[in-house]
């Protein structure tokens, strides 16, 4: 592994709105091209993707953000909006804003959403570094980079990315308990696009137990990037995720028990978070237990904000709860999903206290289908040009004639789901879908409470924009 020799610095400013932590970039990998960040003076640096920009920085106390940039402003929108802040225009290209607590957030220019947003991330000041010394910890020093990572943990092992590191590869895991990966710095997959392909995701973890990815920025990647298989009891907490590629879903949750999300950023062409249960595994084995929670995402193109399904395989999907999310942009496909292509009775998942800025396709989107993602599903490229439904859903095929009740046997079910206190403060107002299979492989037991637009609150289907189709008992109040 080369390693380039540049100094490590570690920045702090102190003044009387409170202390400020940044790192040294690898040299050339920060950019001023569109971009240039002080907090309480202290100059950020910001590194840029194809999608966005973004500058990493701890603070305590208050924080007065500057941002010059190469645009002529005329108006910053600065999300989540729940955090109601104002910037302050001091030339045709700058603008200053406070923040009082610690966030991640979007910074929209002159209403363009595509036009290199710059996104903050800013955390609380670091605690629980691990010991340099230890020889179970593998350390990423700041300001180096550290090209062609192909890193595989064992039992016991801690990952450290310290602030200012820039890891060009990927981390895998099969079998291993007690690992970890955390820190401020960088995972960047550029790597991967230029030697191996579009096949290697950043975090690969199967069947294993207490696992830890905290902290981290995944930059570019270019498929799925934060992948766990099979594994129980896991913590992803504080990750920030920047990418615009085919398939670069942000987390996926697959065939996994007793999982805790928090305090994610995900920005990602695909979707930004899936709960799944394919592959091989034992049917008898669920997803079950996941919480979700305390994230800010936004889905562009393609796939979903926040996804339970396509595969979903096993005998059960259960003990799904998302709370407390801002969603800030779904530029299609849908906000709030449950997509069953497989044979399983999806339950007693728990929507509460979303915020929707911006949703331009489905708010709510409930539905069993046979797809390319499901177990009996076709992937053919002549077949899927022929009976591609073309309409609501990605990836849905038409049944062949004569091939019903060979397709019935692999649907399931979706029942007992709560969507509760969910807000649409902006936009447009989406449709919501519930679609059953048939009479039996249906959707039902959905309950609507607290929905509101621009906080208004919504009480009829009609006004909801509900369209049913083999569901049943689907209430809102």
């Amino acid at each position: 592994m080369r390693k380039l020799l540049f100094i490590s610095i570690l920045l702090y400013a102190i003044n009387v709105t409170g202390q400020v932590t940044t790192w040294q970039a690898p040299e050339g990998f920060a950019s001023v091209k569109y971009y240039s960040v002080k907090v309480n003076g202290v100059q950020v640096p910001v590194f840029d993707t194809p999608i966005a920009s973004y500058a990493i920085f701890d603070f305590e106390g208050e924080a007065n953000v500057e941002v010059n940039t190469m645009y002529d402003v005329r108006w910053v929108d600065v999300r989540p909006l729940r955090w109601n802040l104002k910037p302050t225009y001091t030339s045709d290209n700058s603008f200053t804003f406070n923040m009082k607590e610690p966030a991640n957030l979007s910074l929209e220019l002159n209403g363009r959403i595509r036009q290199q947003p710059l996104f903050i991330f800013a955390g609380k000041p670091e605690t629980g570094r691990p010991s340099k010394s230890d020889k179970n910890v593998i350390w990423f020093e700041s300001g180096k980079l550290y090209p062609d990572v192909k890193l595989e943990l064992q039992d016991n092992q801690t990952v450290y990315i310290e602030g200012g590191a820039v890891v060009q590869g990927y981390i895998y895991a099969t079998g291993k308990k007690n690992i970890k990966i955390k820190g401020r710095g960088i995972l960047d997959g550029s790597f991967n696009r230029t030697t191996e392909g579009n096949n290697n995701r950043f975090i690969h973890f199967e069947s294993c137990e207490h696992v830890q990815i905290s902290d981290i920025t995944l930059h570019n990647g270019t498929t799925w990037q934060t992948a766990l298989f099979h594994c129980n009891k896991a913590t992803i907490d504080g990750i920030r995720i920047v990418s615009e590629s085919g398939g670069d879903d942000g987390m996926d949750i697959f065939r996994c028990t007793n999982v805790l999300v928090d305090n994610v950023f995900a920005h990602t062409k695909d979707d930004c978070i899936a709960i799944k249960s394919g592959g091989k595994y034992p049917p008898e084995h669920p997803t079950d237990n996941i919480l979700v929670k305390n994230c800010v995402f936004w889905n562009s193109i393609w796939g979903n904000a926040v996804e339970v399904g396509f595969e979903l395989y096993s005998n059960e999907v259960k003990n799904i709860r998302f709370e407390n999310i801002d969603i800030i942009h779904v530029e299609d496909g849908a906000t709030l999903s449950i997509h069953n292509a497989g044979q399983a009775h999806v339950q007693n998942i728990v929507f509460e206290n979303i915020r929707i800025e911006d949703s331009r396709q489905k708010l709510i989107d409930l539905a069993i289908f046979f797809s390319q993602w499901g177990p009996d599903g076709i992937r053919d490229p002549e077949f899927t040009t022929k009976n591609y439904l073309h309409g609501a859903w990605d990836g849905v095929q038409k049944i062949p004639v004569g091939k019903e009740e060979y397709h019935r046997q692999f649907r399931g079910t979706i029942s007992d789901i709560i969507f509760k206190d969910i807000q649409v403060v902006g936009g447009l107002f989406p449709f919501s879908v519930f679609h059953g299979f048939d009479s039996e492989k249906k959707v039902s037991n959905v309950q609507i409470e607290n929905l509101t637009y621009m906080g208004k609150r919504i009480v009829t289907k009609e006004e909801a924009k509900i369209k049913e189709q083999n569901s049943e008992n689907i209430s809102i109040k």
